[in-house]
C-alpha cells in the first residue's frame, strides 16, 4: 500500500475517527487522516495483509493508535501499549498476516 492508498483508506472512516479522538471540527481532517494513514501503513510494515478499514479489528488498531497519538488523555501510553499488541496479534494472525492485500 502506498501513501496515497492509505489516505483513501483514511478518508473511508474519517468521520467515524473524528469522533473517536473528540476532534469533529474540519481543521482537524488532515490531522486525523494523516494519522490514520500513518497507522495503516505501520499495519503494512509490521506484516499485516488484510488492511479493509472496514474491518472491525484494523478499525480497533485505527482507534487505538489515533488516541496513543493524539495525546488522549493520560491514558496515551496505555493506548499505544494497547495498539503494538494488537499489531502483533494481528501480524501473527494467519487471518491477517501474509501477502499484502488492499480490500476496498
Amino acid at each position: 500500500m502506498t501513501a496515497a492508498e492509505a489516505i483513501k483508506q483514511a478518508d473511508e472512516i474519517l468521520p467515524y475517527a473524528k469522533v473517536w479522538v473528540r476532534k469533529t471540527l474540519p481543521q482537524f481532517d488532515d490531522e486525523v487522516r494523516q494519522t490514520l494513514a500513518a497507522c495503516l501503513l505501520d499495519l503494512q510494515n509490521a506484516g499485516v495483509g488484510k488492511l479493509s478499514v472496514t474491518d472491525p479489528l484494523i478499525q480497533q488498531a485505527a482507534k487505538l493508535y489515533l488516541k496513543a497519538h493524539f495525546g488522549y488523555d493520560e491514558k496515551s501510553e496505555k493506548w499505544a501499549q494497547a495498539y503494538e499488541y494488537l499489531k502483533i496479534s494481528l501480524s501473527m494472525s494467519s487471518d491477517y498476516a501474509g501477502g499484502v492485500q488492499i480490500d476496498t
